[in-house]
């Protein structure tokens, strides 16, 4: 999409938005109240800087103060039709919409095509992942195997089985079943292409599963509460900004926009009619570049994550939240509480070393032309 259509597009739905959440998501009127705006005043993407940023740390509290969602649902409970629970506690409401994560385009970006039979091992459980992605890979026209988390050997058996083509879920754990299906003696799985996220994707595990196992593999990124608002495509140079979302790096403490180029927090406003999240900083820190992609895109590029802009840590693709062990510790302070103070500095070290990613400039063709997507 031409960088002055998007502009466009992006100014209508985000006006349609603020208008819908002013009627009907009293946490969000609240919100612009607060700061002195109606909808009429924010009639663009420059004009949500006006707006303080609502931090996702702030959520629990926000949503037991007015239950179940904080204000920020704009449809009744009965058309809701999952309400799915992050660390926190988060809820988030499903609504009515199909593809309210936005996941089709992301996962079409990375390879996805119409027949294939895709794997889904992420965590079926509360969190949103794979019922999202499942319903957006019926979309593309896919075929979903909820696999879920684990049971490593049934997903070998269950991939030869339906002949899988396709996974989705995190990097560590596909290498896992590459490496179990390995120890059966079954040979090579038939699998094509890989969506994966929740963790950080190490160049060197990459170039295994492409080179060594044949697999094109792509990750996005997103957040529970937002959907997915970023992808990679075939030049692998960095993450596409969607179309349905407004995507800023902000100063962690003032929340002002900072330039291109500048590391910052994440901070998006995504179309979601249920669920409307304006200025949600994620407390996830990137860079965005807007130099155009040899992929032909024209969209700014996310690159890559940049560790945590606040106390919570990600564990194996988890949130956790401090007031999580607080809650489970022994009533009396003690050691088990500084160790896992310790602990918890420990694992946000590593994975910050671990997503200290650069994108390579080296586009890599697919081994299926097919899998090669269009520009747009």
């Amino acid at each position: 999409m031409p960088p002055a259509a998007r502009e466009r597009y992006q100014a209508r739905w985000l006006t349609s938005l603020l208008e819908l959440a002013w009627e009907k998501a009293p946490g969000v009127r609240r919100r612009l109240e607060r700061a002195g705006v109606g909808p009429k005043d924010l009639r663009g993407p420059d004009d949500l800087a006006r707006l303080p940023v609502i931090k996702k740390s702030e959520m629990p509290d926000l949503q037991k103060a007015d239950p179940p969602f904080g204000g920020f649902c704009t449809v009744p409970m009965r058309r809701v039709r999952r309400i799915f629970v992050s660390p926190g506690p988060i809820l988030e409401p499903m609504g009515p919409e199909i593809s309210e994560w936005h996941a089709e385009t992301c996962l079409f970006a990375g390879g996805f095509r119409p027949g294939d039979v895709v794997i889904d091992t992420f965590l079926y459980h509360l969190v949103p992942a794979a019922h999202e992605i499942d319903e957006a890979l019926n979309l593309i026209g896919c075929t979903a195997v909820p696999t879920g988390v684990g049971n490593t050997d049934t997903q070998v058996a269950v991939a030869r089985a339906v002949r899988a083509t396709g996974y989705v879920g995190t990097p560590s754990f596909l290498m896992t079943i590459l490496q179990r299906a390995k120890e059966m003696g079954v040979g090579r799985l038939g699998l094509e292409v890989a969506q994966v996220g929740a963790e950080p994707l190490p160049e060197s595990l990459r170039n295994q599963f492409e080179e060594e196992h044949g697999i094109m593999t792509r990750q996005g990124f997103g957040t529970a509460d937002l959907g997915l608002v970023a992808y990679e495509c075939p030049e692998k140079a960095g993450m596409h900004l969607i179309e349905d979302a407004v995507v800023q790096v902000c100063d962690p403490q003032t929340g002002e926009p900072l330039p291109y180029g500048q590391i910052g927090e994440l901070v998006a406003t995504v179309h979601n009619t249920t669920y409307p999240m304006i200025r949600f900083g994620t407390g996830d820190l990137t860079i965005i570049d807007d130099a155009r992609c040899p992929c032909g895109r024209t969209s700014a590029r996310m690159l890559g994550w940049r560790g945590r802009a606040d106390e919570v840590t990600k564990v194996r693709g988890m949130f956790i939240h401090p007031r999580r062990p607080t809650r489970s510790s022994p009533a009396r302070r003690g050691s088990r509480s500084i160790r896992w103070s310790s602990a918890a500095r420990a694992i946000r070290t590593r994975c910050c070393s671990a997503s200290s990613w650069r994108p390579t400039r080296r586009p890599r063709r697919s081994r299926r032309s097919s899998r090669r997507p269009f520009a747009t």
